[in-house]
């Protein structure tokens, strides 16, 4: 065809060979040639045109559902070619424009969802907050709890930036004995270098009551929230590679995790893994930690055996998440039917893989202790620098399942209840107010 396609075509076989001006594809519903083409200033030299593969499973045209003109396109059979065809008019008669349908769709959506969650997150810098305090935040919604503190979205007063707040109650702190604890994470972020998957701590303060770690990201939700059931190979791959990048960079700063698990990781509104609950975290210098922590399923056979463990006991803790994210059920059991016997099964490693699962996944959880996880090929599509740059794009379920769980989860939820006969006094002492 010479004068582009008629419909939506999807390649049942073969390989299609689709030729047409790079200024073309800059419209918003021209996915499927924005994905395939890269450019290149040397063929831009000596032809104006580019050309691009479609194989098998594969798709083109679907501008034309959307009545959108990009000009003119070549598409050429390259040998015994199958497509199936789905036209404009056949799709209109059926199910009704498409257009009309995404606009309708993006209603609902913007309805679902709470007005402060449409904000986009500003860059707000340290030099603008030097006398923000927790006066001066709008609490709007608690995304997540711990024994001690909280972890939900703020906004700064009379502004729009819409960013995240941890903040801890002195009062449950001191009766748990966790001052240390909480000292300790509140130094590991501000010293990890900020990046893509660990969000810049903006400032710290405290009053009375409450001290908080203000956070340059806006949040969206637990993992654990979207995986009521299991993700699709293509999502659980993008949330484990996101996770690898994450991991990364921690270990590049030094920093062993231990809390790789859907409660502790979080997604933000682009539904990139955020790391921001630093509780087991450990800064090693060559050293091997011995303190068992971090959530039990997760565990690591040397972290059980107390033999000493570094930063491969995270990434046994990935494989046991990806194998959640695939499964629905953990690979060990789970320590709340028995603890014994799930230690027993994570020491010697016993475990055995559902049908459903492809054989690169078996394989990459199978050796969860693999120095380079990226070379696996269960990780073959994946872009890394995409990944790392928060380019690469997010699976369809992922971005639905954090809307239908935003849209579902509106109400805010709050777990401090500080008794009124307490005096305060008690809780600021020393050493839990320096250098915080």
């Amino acid at each position: 065809m010479n004068e582009g396609p008629s419909g939506l075509y999807i390649v049942q076989k073969g390989l299609v060979k689709i030729t047409l001006n790079p200024e073309m594809i800059k419209g918003p519903n021209i996915c499927s040639l924005k994905w395939d083409y890269v450019e290149d200033e040397d063929n831009r030299e000596s032809s104006p045109n580019i050309s691009l593969e479609k194989n098998e499973a594969s798709y083109f045209g679907e501008w034309v559902l959307l009545g959108e003109e990009v000009g003119s396109v070549s598409a050429v059979a390259v040998g015994d070619v199958k497509c199936a065809i789905l036209t404009k008019e056949k799709f209109d008669s059926v199910v009704g424009p498409l257009a009309k349908l995404s606009q309708d769709d993006q209603k609902e959506r913007d309805h679902n969802t709470p007005d402060f969650i449409n904000n986009t997150t500003k860059n707000t810098h340290v030099s603008a907050l030097d006398k923000v305090d927790l006066s001066s935040l709008e609490w709007k919604k608690c995304l997540y709890s711990t024994d001690c503190g909280e972890l939900g979205l703020v906004l700064l007063n009379e502004s729009e930036s819409l960013l995240s707040l941890k903040r801890f109650s002195k009062q449950k702190v001191k009766q748990l004995g966790k001052e240390e604890q909480v000292l300790r994470e509140k130094n590991l972020m501000k010293n990890i270098s900020p990046s893509a998957c660990v969000p810049q701590v903006l400032c710290t303060f405290a009053d009375r009551r409450e001290a908080g770690i203000l956070l340059n990201t806006c949040l969206a939700c637990p993992l654990a929230s979207i995986l009521h059931t299991p993700l699709d190979d293509p999502s659980a791959r993008f949330c484990a590679a996101s996770i690898v990048n994450a991991l990364e960079v921690l270990h590049k700063n030094g920093v062993l995790y231990r809390a790789v698990s859907p409660d502790v990781l979080m997604l933000d509104q682009s539904a990139y893994i955020q790391v921001v609950d630093f509780r087991f975290g450990k800064k090693l210098s060559g050293e091997r930690a011995f303190t068992i922590c971090g959530m039990t399923d997760y565990l690591a056979p040397e972290v059980v055996q107390g033999r000493g463990h570094g930063f491969p006991a995270d990434w046994w803790a990935l494989g046991v998440l990806i194998y959640f994210m695939l499964h629905g059920e953990m690979p060990f059991g789970s320590w709340r039917e028995s603890e014994l016997d799930t230690f027993a099964k994570i020491a010697k490693g016993q475990l055995s893989f559902p049908e459903t699962f492809c054989p690169e996944a078996v394989d990459l959880i199978t050796k969860l202790l693999d120095v380079d996880e990226k070379s696996h090929l269960w990780f073959d599509t994946i872009d890394w620098k995409g990944i790392a740059a928060h380019r690469f794009p997010v699976p369809h379920e992922i971005t639905s399942r954090i809307t239908q769980h935003s849209g579902n989860n509106i109400e805010d939820r709050t777990v401090f209840h500080v008794s009124p006969s307490r005096d305060v006094d008690e809780l600021n002492t020393p050493e839990w107010l320096d250098d915080w």
